[in-house]
């Protein structure tokens, strides 16, 4: 299980706020997300041929093309600067569509 403090740490590092959060809630919820990762990596996996995959969903080989010019690319950006696409801030939780 997982502390109220370990996960203030962690909401910290993702620069998340946790004001008005059931913080009850979320440590059942972070907990339960991390004993399932646990037990995912504590799967025993003897025996399992593990390359079987690649026949069955073979990986394509990597092939270098040319890219599209920036000019190009940016021609379909809402709005850009400096050679960049420009995201509107959404650090409120809001969506941009009125939701």
């Amino acid at each position: 299980m997982i502390s109220y403090d370990e996960l203030k740490k962690i909401a910290a590092l993702g620069k998340l706020s946790l004001d008005g959060v059931d913080l009850d809630a979320l440590v059942r919820d972070v907990g339960g997300i991390i004993e399932f990762a646990d037990a995912v990596a504590g799967a025993d996996l003897t025996g399992l041929d593990l390359t079987e995959r690649d026949e069955l969903y073979p990986l394509r080989e990597d092939v270098v093309v040319p890219s599209l010019a920036n000019a190009v690319i940016l021609s379909n950006a809402g709005a850009s600067r400096d050679g960049f696409f420009v995201a509107k801030d959404r650090s409120d939780g809001s969506r941009g569509d009125g939701k």
